[in-house]
């Protein structure tokens, strides 16, 4: 077989790790629709592991990542590893960095200014690749067939810099400045030895990607308080008859003297044979010593995220979504009639699952009370009379059909791809959502019912501004297949248990693995996002679906993160992003049928301070990983507990520490 081997591929193209404070770790998902187990015993996971460690440590979740042989043909013919009897040697090469407190400051992806940066006093005219006192840079680490262990990759950042000024409108831990329009004088105090990521090996040496354990921190004197110091802070641009907060420099987003530990980079390989043949993911390799050129059709990409706090909920627009709305041409079932079973049921499932998560799409608001998703609410589209009138393709269930694709909401501008309403790409200024064909009146009653890309339509009245994407809205794609269901031109299909990646066809398995990694993400709302920022929108920054391009230096993409996370994760608290991070958790009552819900952020932080609903920004770093994880009750069979056809998801393994009580004075 070895002779028939050509060339060999990385999968998934793009993985994700996502953040935890144990040591433990679990490996993530490698088939759609597939929730892994976390491990362990006695918990709530889907083995019956759990997902945080005995010391009540949330566990991270590791990416793993595969070869893959072909042939001459282009046709998978293998998966390579020390066990497949083809293989001598696997010789894994990573580059990661964060280069978040050098980059260009997140004003949205409307108002983006080439000229705005993070930490603006620190190496000021230099691009951020060039900042190098700004990134962390561990390097490029190996990682080889029968190493034992963790290769740990650690860097510094804010690196020689002893002074510098910063706005006196800002806040500050413990001092106020006696004049706030003046400048503050602040010391710097560089961060060492901050961890990145760890590389370990499977038993069949395939390679781990473990992330780094959560942590942020500001290294100047005095301390900037984590807050939303756009509140106060004149933005340097923006509407000129006001306060931006979306084009802030200095928004909870891109907080001055922060760091966090999340990063994105490169994995490749070299692989050599029994033969003596070497492979490569890189060109011009000739032997595992070999440093190469990258080849981004046949490396990867990692990227490391927060935990996902709801496993088995899907956002209506994954990163997958965006995927196959670039590159149509990988979506595996382009030339199949639209099934109802595959296209359009687990549409329906996500928006359901909202109202277990979301005030507004569960009902418990006076605004929201009878026109939501939760289970006795006429959105629950899982019901028996909505799933009676959706699977019968005849003229008698087209009404309602319709009447759902009607409520759809559709992209800005006339194409119905949501990227082109902010051409050009970064670094370029953006323009064009200015065009009138952007301008328009948006509809609070279409679906989704989310927050979009230009800001809650809250944040655009009160700046005077009508950027485009205020509330999400649906894939090219997904609207497609909707409006085909909606006019009968469907086959109902036959609701299937997903196979794991084992039980697939080894032909099927390289683009499972690039599938599953990213469905369960965040592809919509980029403001800016969970794992990925807007820019996995442009198709000129890949070099084919699931592939980063050549010249997307490691750390870049990443880089238009929240800086640091922490500030987003706690901001976005509702109707962004809600099967990540949950708005509100439920108490479920099997006898009666009824359930009580409670702020997810809730309890105290480590000083006895009660977990606010006004400002949690500097919360948010302690409370994070104790934060509980939203999961479907399950019956003594092990099937999902349901109500009117929706699943059940109530709160487990919150950390008991969040409910400690506030420190009395003595």
């Amino acid at each position: 077989m070895s002779n028939n081997i050509k060339s060999i591929r990385i999968h998934p193209g793009i993985g994700i790790a996502r953040l935890g404070d144990s040591d433990e770790f679990f490996i993530g998902p490698e088939a759609p629709g597939v929730v892994v187990d976390p491990g362990g015993s006695g918990g709530p996971g889907p083995n019956g592991g759990s997902y945080r460690d005995s010391g009540a440590r949330l566990k991270r979740q590791a990416q793993r990542y595969r070869v893959y042989a072909y042939d001459a043909n282009d046709k998978v013919i293998a998966e390579l590893t020390s066990d497949s009897g083809l293989v001598e040697s696997l010789h894994w090469r990573v580059h990661v960095r964060n280069m978040k407190a050098a980059n260009y400051a997140f004003q949205g992806p409307y108002l983006f200014d080439p000229d705005a940066l993070r930490n603006p006093s620190i190496q000021p005219g230099k691009k951020p690749i060039e900042r190098d006192q700004l990134i962390i840079d561990p390097g490029v680490h190996t990682i080889t067939s029968g190493q034992a262990g963790a290769v740990v990759m650690k860097g510094d950042v804010f690196t020689g810099i002893e002074k510098g000024t910063l706005p006196g409108e800002l806040r500050f831990e413990g001092y106020t400045p006696k004049d706030p329009s003046k400048e503050v004088e602040v010391t710097y105090q560089a961060a060492k030895d901050i961890e990145l990521g760890q590389l370990r090996l499977d038993d069949q040496d395939r390679l781990l990607f473990v992330p780094a354990p959560g942590g942020g921190e500001c290294v100047t004197t005095p301390k900037v308080a984590l807050s939303n110091p756009s509140e106060t802070v004149n933005p340097p641009n923006g509407p000129e008859n006001g306060k931006n907060p979306l084009t802030n420099q200095f928004a909870y987003f891109n907080v001055p003297g922060w760091w966090d530990d999340t990063c994105g980079g490169e994995i490749d390989v070299t692989v050599t044979l029994k033969d003596g043949t070497v492979l490569s993911t890189r060109d011009n390799v000739k032997s595992a010593k070999d440093e190469g050129t990258r080849n981004p059709r046949a490396g990867a990409w990692i990227v490391t995220a927060p935990p996902k706090f709801a496993p088995h909920m899907y956002h209506v627009v994954s990163i997958l979504d965006r995927v196959y709305e670039a590159f149509p041409e990988a979506y595996p079932y382009a030339k199949q009639k639209t099934n109802f079973y595959r296209d359009i049921y687990p549409l329906f499932i996500k928006a359901v699952n909202y109202g277990w998560v979301s005030a507004e799409a569960a009902g418990v608001t006076p605004e929201t009370k009878g026109a939501a998703h939760g289970p006795s609410q006429p959105g629950n589209l899982l019901s028996a009379p909505y799933m009676a009138a959706f699977t019968d393709p005849s003229d008698k269930g087209k009404p309602v059909r319709q009447m759902i694709y009607g409520l759809m909401r559709h992209a800005p501008g006339q194409h119905g791809r949501l990227v082109d309403s902010m051409l050009p790409a970064p670094p370029q200024r953006p323009t064009s959502w200015k065009n009138p064909e952007f301008q328009r009146a948006e509809q609070d009653f279409k679906m989704p019912k989310l927050w979009g890309s230009g800001g809650k339509p809250a944040q655009n009245k009160q700046l005077g501004i009508n950027l485009p994407e205020q509330f999400l809205s649906l894939t090219t794609l997904q609207l497609q297949h909707l409006k085909e269901w909606a006019d009968g031109d469907f086959e109902v299909g036959t609701l299937q248990e997903p196979p794991t990646l084992e039980q697939l066809p080894l032909a099927e398995q390289p683009h499972a693995l690039d599938a599953s990694a990213l469905e369960p993400t965040i592809g919509g709302g980029f403001h800016p996002g969970i794992e990925f920022p807007y820019l996995v929108l442009y198709r000129e920054n890949f070099a084919d679906a699931f592939r980063v391009n050549k010249d997307i230096e490691a750390g870049a993409l990443a880089a238009y993160m929240s800086s640091p996370w922490q500030g987003d994760f706690w901001s976005c608290n509702v109707a962004w992003w809600p099967t990540q991070r949950p708005d509100i958790v439920f108490e479920y009552d099997k006898a009666t049928q009824t359930r009580t819900y409670k702020e997810w952020f809730r309890g105290y932080d480590a000083d006895g301070e009660p977990l606010s609903a006004t400002d949690g920004y500097d919360q948010m770093l302690y409370a994070w990983p104790k934060l509980g994880m939203v999961l479907p009750v399950k019956n003594e069979d092990g099937s999902f507990l349901k109500d009117n056809g929706a699943v059940v998801y109530v709160e487990h393994e919150r950390d008991p520490a969040l409910n400690r009580p506030p420190t009395k004075a003595s």
